[in-house]
């Protein structure tokens, strides 16, 4: 009988674990960056739309402003969405604009919302996915965010958050 013949099936049981270490291994490379890359993904995603939802809010404020009864800056209507709306309703009428009331013409107030726009812009933002990109784009949005509840406690308006807690202002 020759001598190497049980060194071949008792090594069979260490080779099947680095086989299987191995492979496990590989496998957990691969759906490690399929799921940060979904997670990514989905993380800058929600970080976008926080930022378009705070520059709508700027440009919302920034038209309501008045100096002297007329307002300061004046929004832009898209012809184009409200035919194609229209165009998909039965009734032929023209939507009428809603009006907001106007704001105040305060220096303090229109200096916020103008820092809010400059934080805001989607044109500045940078989408890089390097380390000094996505920092930098966190901080605007949180800068942003910020001064949004500045400009929502100086007007007395309720917080429009999407997760149902709207902070309005308290009575000290």
């Amino acid at each position: 009988m020759p001598p190497n013949t049980f060194d071949e099936i008792l090594g069979l049981e260490e080779q099947f674990y680095d086989d299987g270490y191995k492979q496990g291994l590989e496998d957990g490379v691969k759906a490690g960056r399929i799921e940060g890359r979904t997670f990514g993904l989905e993380k800058g995603f929600e970080k976008y739309v926080e930022s378009g939802r705070l520059y709508g809010k700027s440009l919302v404020w920034a038209n309501r402003i008045t100096q002297d009864g007329t307002p300061v800056a004046l929004l832009v209507q898209v012809q184009h969405e409200q035919s194609s709306i229209i165009s998909q309703t039965n009734d032929h009428q023209t939507p009428s604009p809603a009006i907001l009331p106007s704001l105040p013409n305060n220096q303090r107030l229109s200096k916020h919302v103008k820092v809010l726009h400059a934080l805001s812009e989607l044109e500045t933002l940078s989408t890089e996915n390097t380390e000094e990109a996505v920092s930098d784009f966190d901080d605007r949005l949180k800068r942003a965010q910020g001064k949004a509840k500045i400009i929502e406690r100086t007007l007395g308006e309720a917080s429009g958050d999407s997760n149902g807690s709207n902070s309005e202002p308290h009575n000290v």
